[in-house]
């Protein structure tokens, strides 16, 4: 039985592992924790568990994510390597989404947008909009700093008494929605609730992410838009991404595996050589 090579994600938050073996992908599986090693260990312990491996399985740990650089020796005797990010998140979004040539957006902290093909990938440009902003403007707007509870205020908000909508300034825009966002925080209430702020919050974030991708899918003629990370799955996070779609004529994808991509671009780095 051909050995496992093992793509292992380390985030500032929550670190990500996958396998393959005979190129087939493993049950994935994550850790929660803000110590890089401790993280590393603990989720290929539960890895190993739960798709019943033993150490010895695994040819290969490929390694990438912020925490990848406190990684100085082999993880339990086995090989390590470190994988270019870029690469990394290339290829899993390619993979999750069975594209040949896409842009791929990854949402963590921040954003990093590349360009993915069988051939090459490329970086395109990087931002600090992503979920590291939601967590700062809420815990200073609404006193809230848990993700999951700033997601489920955000799906109960109304936007219309945080920001400007096109309707608000006009009846008539060619090419617009009248719920489109005209001015982010342009019309804050003195009703607004915690739900309004955290669905603008939300909002804010993720149309600058959006703007960007289309931006470069429009640099790089590709209509095709992976979105990729821990965060993309929430609800208002789909909803402000998809409205991109009619707008501006792009596919923005949103995989089922996207908390898994980078994971499974870096186990594919370390197939590759």
């Amino acid at each position: 039985m051909k050995k496992v090579i093992v793509g292992l994600d380390i985030g500032g938050s929550t670190t990500k592992v996958v396998g393959f073996q005979n190129a087939q992908l493993l049950n994935e599986t994550y850790v929660k924790s803000s110590d890089p090693i401790a993280a590393a260990y603990g989720g290929l312990g539960k890895f190993l568990t739960v798709n019943q491996l033993q150490i010895e399985d695994i040819a290969k740990i490929c390694t990438t994510g912020v925490g990848a650089s406190y990684i100085n020796n082999d993880l339990l005797n086995r090989e390590t390597v470190v994988a270019d990010e870029f690469e990394a998140v290339g290829l899993g979004g390619l993979y999750i989404s069975q594209l040949e040539e896409a842009i791929v957006v990854s949402v963590g902290t921040g954003t990093s947008l590349i360009y993915s093909s069988i051939d090459k990938t490329e970086h395109i440009i990087g931002s600090g909009v992503g979920g590291g902003t939601v967590l700062g403007l809420s815990s200073k707007i609404i006193n809230y700093r848990d993700f999951d509870l700033i997601s489920e205020l955000a799906s109960k908000g109304n936007l219309s008494h945080v920001d400007l909508l096109v309707g608000d300034i006009s009846k008539n825009v060619p090419g617009l929605s009248l719920e489109a966002t005209a001015s982010n925080f342009g019309n804050v209430t003195d009703n607004a609730s915690n739900e309004d702020f955290a669905s603008a919050i939300m909002n804010l974030v993720f149309q600058s992410i959006g703007t960007t991708a289309v931006l470069a899918s429009r640099l790089y003629k590709i209509k095709d838009i992976v979105i990729v990370g821990s965060v993309v799955h929430v609800k208002q996070a789909e909803k402000t991404l998809k409205q991109f779609e009619d707008l501006y004529q792009v596919n923005m994808l949103l995989p089922e595996k996207a908390r898994f991509s980078t994971a499974i671009g870096a186990a594919l780095t370390g197939m590759k050589r």
